[in-house]
């Protein structure tokens, strides 16, 4: 890979057009959108017991793990293995 002189980013590959490279993103990229925090999902997962679950709690925060949830005023982790469904439900 060529780099050019003083250029610490790292690029992607340019198009055939002559193109210039663009800087690939930095930084982590969560997998829910950041507009969902504070609002109620409905969640799908695998249990403990290897069992499906299905409930709905206020989405609080999203880290590498998994996302933390409010379900019945407890703070609950989900792993991201055992997460399986989570939508938004509709604001009423």
């Amino acid at each position: 890979m060529n780099e050019g002189a003083g250029s610490s980013l790292a690029m992607t590959v340019p198009t055939m057009n002559g193109d210039a490279p663009l800087p690939k993103r930095n930084g982590t990229r969560g997998l829910l959108p950041s507009t969902w925090l504070n609002r109620t999902l409905r969640v799908e997962y695998v249990g403990a017991d290897g069992r499906g679950r299905e409930t709905s709690g206020t989405l609080l925060d999203a880290y590498p793990a998994g996302p933390v949830l409010n379900m019945g005023g407890a703070k609950t982790p989900l792993s991201w293995d055992a997460l399986v469904l989570c939508e938004l439900v509709e604001d009423r």
